[in-house]
């Protein structure tokens, strides 16, 4: 889904004013979003042996983490329940914006890498225009911060693959076992 189908139909009509479907749409699409950016953050961790790189892709899955629990927590407020509701096709159009391979020298890392930086693109975007489909206004502001967070990410994401071009990074063995349990 990324941008293209996580900015549909929930941001398109930006004029008119907020609805409770639209609101649960958001928070729906924004909290499986995090879920997945989560995931992919824990599997770059996993896939390099740099203790520094490990570190700082765990810290980003965990704020991924911590923005879906909050994420969750506007959704029971505002919709009366934390269980997302999205259909398989939806949720296969999100994952797709996904690619676990096997990360075993520097070009599959780059790839893998510049899936992470494009995912980060997508929430900027998307959060910056779902922010006018919520109606709570703390809810808004939450999600611009995320859409801001988005642009932090992708550049301590830069910055740490500026740090990896300074020295050799190894990568585990078990990659490619480590991507395909993410796959699933």
């Amino acid at each position: 889904m990324g941008a293209r189908s996580m900015t549909s139909e929930t941001t398109s009509s930006a004029t008119s004013q907020p609805s409770a479907s639209d609101t649960k749409k958001v928070l729906d699409l924004s909290i499986y979003w995090k879920t997945l950016t989560s995931q992919y953050y824990e599997f770059l961790s996993k896939v390099v042996s740099d203790p520094i790189m490990k570190q700082r892709f765990r810290l980003m899955a965990s704020e991924e983490r911590d923005h879906r629990k909050i994420l969750r927590k506007y959704r029971k407020e505002l919709v009366g329940s934390s269980a997302i509701e999205l259909g398989e096709p939806e949720r296969r159009q999100l994952r797709e914006n996904f690619v676990f391979l096997e990360v075993k020298d520097r070009e599959t890392m780059d790839v893998a890498v510049q899936c992470i930086l494009r995912a980060e693109e997508r929430s900027n975007r998307f959060f910056n225009q779902a922010s006018s489909r919520i109606d709570n206004r703390e809810g808004r502001i939450f999600l611009r911060l995320l859409g801001e967070e988005g642009l932090i990410h992708k550049s301590m994401v830069d910055d740490l693959m500026d740090y990896a071009n300074s020295r050799e990074v190894r990568f585990s063995k078990n990659s490619a076992a480590i991507a395909a349990a993410a796959r699933r």
